[in-house]
């Protein structure tokens, strides 16, 4: 076991602030047989600390002018804020800045005040929330649509519902946070995982759970999934419900708004919209306010209205949230060329990192990842791209497995091609100062 006095050494050592995140570090001392609150705590207190002095702990960091494709960012308000392009939002279609996005919420503070005071079952859903409810029952030709004050809180407390002790529920490995919480907390409590958009060991882990399952069977997967930007095989999951007979639940967070006809999302762009039972999304990224949803059968609705606490027992979101999240929805309906744009932009960024020698993976969607599996050299490459106007965040164990970490770039129709250039171009300079490419 390592001692704590030698953990306090190391987080003392000038090299190893640039070898662990505080989220590396908290493993390394679970690892070590350390369960302690109090020394954990203070052993990543000590190392944020520490790379906060030497400008390297990025998770603080702010934008001054709010969300943007471009802002000048700070790291504490003691610093001088410095002029970045902003590549760490997921505000894809840079609708946060749209004149009749704007326009609407004020309106909607004006008329409306600035909050709903109480959760939906206690009489705080206003008219823009059902109204946000019916367009979304006529995007995925489902009965009944439920809000949630988050995209958090739709999987969290859906899923927390839903899955009952003796259900049989798997999850994609790469399942957001959000996903495996639900589950939890849920009367199921526990999950099978299987490989990363693989079907064949889907479909092994299916055969072999549903002997012994006692309940519902039920498959949780993402669209799109946000750290590694590539997209789930949705037409053949499908095809393997109509063997295994199972409730699927797929999480369009990051597909909502820029896919398929009309922003209805990658279910939809694969012609699956009516065999997926549950399709939940966030309106925080293409829609660019806050709030999530649930689409579902009305049966679905009438449970979860009384069983999902984080429905009952939270506060809507404000109405100028939902004015936000209306005026969103009628320009990605009605205005598809915002979203062209920025695939248009992807796919020139894609181009031009390829050409540069970056390795993206199987990535697809306007999430680009960069990996840098050395978190030392992962910490100071961020560093380096935010001294030079460039801010993202580094993203380490345990977000992501250990020895695969990356930095996310997250592309935005209100990035420029002026921005993508300067970006990629430092990215290769610093790829080779920090010798970032395996030898072939």
């Amino acid at each position: 076991m390592i001692s704590v006095e030698n953990l306090t050494q190391d987080v003392s050592d000038d090299e190893d602030i640039y070898r662990n995140t505080t989220g590396t570090l908290l493993m390394h001392l679970k690892r070590s047989g350390i369960r302690d609150v109090e020394v954990i705590a203070e052993q990543m207190d000590a190392l944020r600390h520490r790379q906060s002095r030497e400008g390297i702990y990025s998770f603080d960091a702010f934008s001054c002018r709010g969300s943007d494709a471009a802002s000048p960012v700070a790291t504490s308000l003691e610093e001088a804020p410095r002029d970045c392009s902003i590549w760490s939002t997921n505000l894809y279609l840079g609708l946060n800045r749209h004149p009749k996005v704007i326009a609407s919420a004020v309106e909607a503070v004006r008329q409306m005040g600035t909050g709903c005071g109480t959760s939906a079952i206690s009489g705080g859903m206003n008219i823009l929330h059902r109204k946000i409810e019916a367009t979304l029952q006529r995007w995925f030709n489902k009965e009944a649509v439920m809000l949630f004050p988050t995209g958090f809180t739709a999987n969290l407390g859906t899923l927390a519902a839903l899955c009952q002790e003796g259900d049989c529920v798997l999850i994609d490995e790469e399942s957001h946070a959000s996903i495996r919480d639900g589950i939890r907390q849920s009367p199921a409590r526990r999950w099978v995982t299987f490989q990363h958009n693989d079907i064949e060991d889907l479909a092994r882990k299916l055969g072999e759970a549903q002997q012994t399952c006692r309940g519902k069977t039920i498959v949780i997967v993402e669209s799109a999934y946000s750290m590694s930007g590539d997209i789930c095989p949705l037409a053949e999951l499908v095809q393997l419900k109509q063997r295994y007979n199972f409730l699927l639940f797929v999480d369009e967070a990051h597909a909502f708004g820029i896919y398929g006809d009309g922003g209805r999302g990658l279910c939809q762009q694969a012609g699956v919209t009516e065999q997926v039972d549950f399709i939940a999304s966030t309106f925080s990224k293409a829609a660019a306010s806050l709030g999530g949803f649930v689409a579902m059968s009305r049966r679905y609705a009438s449970y979860l209205q009384w069983s999902a606490n984080a429905y009952a027992f939270q506060a809507c979101f404000t109405p100028a949230d939902a004015a936000a999240v209306l005026a969103a929805l009628e320009i990605i309906e009605t205005e598809p060329e915002i979203g062209r744009e920025l695939h248009e932009k992807n796919r020139y960024m894609r181009a031009q990192l390829q050409k540069a020698g970056f390795d993206l993976r199987n990535s697809q969607t306007p999430i680009v990842p960069i990996y840098i599996p050395d978190t030392r050299k992962l910490l100071k490459t961020c560093f380096e791209l935010y001294k030079n106007g460039v801010f993202s965040v580094p993203v380490a164990h345990p977000m992501v497995a250990e020895h695969d970490g990356r930095i996310r770039f997250i592309v935005n129709a209100r990035h420029s091609y002026q921005q993508i250039d300067q970006t990629v171009a430092l990215l290769a300079e610093l790829a080779e100062k920090h010798a970032l490419f395996a030898p072939s």
